[in-house]
C-alpha cells in the first residue's frame, strides 16, 4: 500500500517537468544534452521527496497502531472493570436496585431479586416495594432533597426491617449513553436496603434479659428488704415470727445465688460453644451420677427415676462429662419436678442409624401445651411462671441445656400430650471408634413416635398432639 502510495506520488511531481522539458526538446528551446541533465536532476529531487514521504507515512501508520493498541488496551480495561464492578454488585447480601429519573428500575442484583422474588428490571419500583414511606423518599431524592435515609418494615411470611438508603449517581456522560446497545435510561438514583432485622430482635433480646434479670432479682430483694425492715421493726422480739422471716429470708437468698449461678454457667457455656468436646466420656456413668444426685428428691414424692441402658456394651459419647451431666441433671430434676406424685421417671438410652445415641427423659405430668414448646429454651421463658418459682426453677436451665447440647453437635427435642406427660430427647454423636452396630430401628414407634425425625437442627423443639 505504501509503495503504490509512492509511485503515485513520483508520477505526479515528475511528470509535469518531464512533459515540459520534452517539449522544450521539441521546439529547440533547449539541446538534448541540457534537457537530459535537467531530467536527471528533477527525477532524483521526485526520488528524494517520494522517498520522505514514504517515510513519514510509515512512521505516522506506526503511531496510529501504537494508538489504537494502546486504545484498544485500555477499552479491554474498562470492561475488566465493568465485568468485576458487576460481579460485586451482584453479589453484595444487601438489595440494590439503580432508578431512572421515571422512578423505573434500570438494574437490581441477585439480592433484589430474591426480595421481591423476580426481576424487577423495566417496572416501577413502587410495583415490587409497596411502602408509602419508601416511596416518598424516593420522590423527595428525585426532586432534588438530596440523600435519604428510612426504616421500613416489608411484610411477608416472616416481616423484615430495612434501612433504605437513597443515594443520588451521576449520570454517565451523553455520548456514552448514545452508544448504549440497549437503549437504557441513565441511573440517577440507587436504593440501598440493609436488613436489620436481626439486630433489632438482638437488641430487643438483650432489652428483655436484663428486664428480666432485674425482675428475677427485684423480687426476692424486695421480700429480703421487707422481712429485715420486719425484724427490726414490730417482730424484733418475736422468736416465732423471726424464726419463720429468717426461713423464708434463706430460700430468697438462695434463690438468687441459684439465679446468678445459672447465669455465670450459661455465660461460661455461650464462651465455649464453638469448641468441640475432644474427650470420650460414658454415657451410663454420667446418667447414674444424675439419677443418684436426684434419688433422694424423687423419693420425696414417692418417685422411682428408672434407667435403661442399651444392650450393646458402653454407650461412649465425645464429650466434657461436667457439662453433660449438668444437661442430665436439668432435664430429670425437671422430670421430677413437673411428673406426678407417685409416678416414674423414665431415662432411657438407645442406638440411633449406628452413628449416635439418643437419651429420653420421660415424665407423667402434666404435659406442656404446644404453643409453649418451640419457646421453652429461651431464657426466663416460663409455661407456669409462679408454679416455676415456687418450685424453685430460675427459667435458664433449658437455655443452659440447648446450649451445651449445640456444643456437643447434637440435637434437643421435646414431644409432649397434654394430661399424659413429656419427653425430652437429647441426641448425641457417637465417639470415633466406638461400636456403632447398633439397632436404630426398633424404637422407631416407641411413645407415640418419639424419635429425632422431628428435630429441626441443634436445639430444634417440636410438639407431638
Amino acid at each position: 500500500m505504501i509503495f503504490g502510495a509512492g509511485l503515485r506520488a513520483f508520477l505526479m511531481a515528475v511528470a509535469p517537468a518531464a512533459a515540459l522539458i520534452a517539449y522544450c526538446v521539441a521546439v529547440g528551446l533547449i539541446a538534448p544534452g541540457p534537457a537530459a541533465l535537467i531530467a536527471a536532476a528533477v527525477i532524483g529531487g521526485g526520488l528524494i521527496a517520494v522517498r520522505r514521504r514514504v517515510h513519514a507515512e510509515r512512521a505516522a501508520l506506526k503511531r496510529l497502531n501504537r494508538l489504537s493498541e494502546e486504545a484498544e488496551a485500555q477499552a479491554e480495561a474498562l470492561r475488566y472493570k465493568a465485568a468485576v464492578a458487576d460481579r460485586i454488585i451482584s453479589s453484595l447480601p444487601d438489595p440494590l436496585l439503580f432508578l431512572d429519573a421515571q422512578r423505573r428500575v434500570v438494574r437490581a442484583n441477585r439480592g433484589a431479586e430474591r426480595l421481591l422474588e423476580k426481576s424487577p428490571v423495566g417496572r416501577d419500583v413502587g410495583e415490587g416495594l409497596r411502602h408509602p414511606d419508601l416511596l416518598a423518599a424516593v420522590d423527595r431524592a428525585l426532586a432534588g432533597e438530596g440523600p435519604q435515609q428510612v426504616e421500613v418494615t416489608l411484610p411477608g411470611p416472616a416481616a423484615a426491617t430495612y434501612i433504605a438508603r437513597i443515594e443520588p449517581v451521576d449520570p454517565p456522560p451523553r455520548r456514552v449513553l448514545s452508544a448504549a446497545e440497549d437503549g437504557a435510561a441513565a441511573p440517577v438514583l440507587l436504593v440501598d436496603l440493609q436488613d436489620v432485622t436481626a439486630l433489632i430482635r438482638s437488641e430487643q433480646m438483650r432489652v428483655d434479659f436484663v428486664a428480666n434479670v432485674s425482675h428475677e432479682l427485684r423480687t426476692p430483694l424486695t421480700s429480703l428488704t421487707g422481712f429485715i425492715e420486719t425484724l427490726r421493726g414490730p417482730a424484733k422480739d418475736d422468736a416465732e415470727a423471726r424464726a419463720k422471716f429468717l426461713a423464708i429470708m434463706q430460700e430468697q437468698a438462695e434463690r438468687m445465688f441459684r439465679l446468678i449461678n445459672d447465669l455465670l454457667s450459661l455465660s461460661r457455656i455461650e464462651l465455649d460453644e464453638h469448641s468441640r468436646p475432644t474427650e470420650t466420656v460414658d454415657l451410663a456413668e454420667v446418667l447414674e451420677t444424675a439419677r443418684d444426685m436426684l434419688s433422694i428428691k424423687a423419693r420425696e414424692k414417692e418417685m422411682q427415676i428408672a434407667l435403661t441402658l442399651p444392650p450393646e456394651g458402653p454407650a461412649t459419647v465425645r464429650g466434657d462429662e461436667d457439662q453433660l451431666v449438668q444437661v442430665f441433671l436439668n432435664l430429670i430434676d425437671n422430670a421430677v419436678k413437673y411428673g406426678a406424685r407417685g409416678t416414674d421417671v423414665t431415662v432411657a438410652v438407645r442406638a440411633r442409624d449406628g452413628k449416635r445415641l439418643a437419651v429420653d427423659v420421660v415424665d407423667k405430668g402434666a404435659g406442656i401445651p404446644a404453643a409453649h414448646i418451640p419457646r421453652l429454651t429461651e431464657r426466663f421463658y416460663r409455661v407456669d411462671a409462679a408454679r416455676s418459682r415456687e418450685l424453685g426453677g430460675t427459667g435458664l436451665g433449658l437455655a443452659i441445656v440447648k446450649h451445651i447440647v449445640n456444643r456437643h453437635r447434637g440435637r434437643l427435642s421435646v414431644s409432649s400430650r397434654e394430661g399424659e406427660g413429656s419427653c425430652f430427647t437429647v441426641t448425641l454423636p457417637l465417639a470415633a471408634g466406638a461400636d456403632a452396630r447398633r439397632d436404630g430401628g426398633r424404637d422407631g414407634g416407641r411413645d407415640g413416635g418419639r424419635d429425632g425425625g422431628r428435630h429441626n437442627g441443634a436445639g430444634g423443639l417440636h410438639a407431638t398432639g
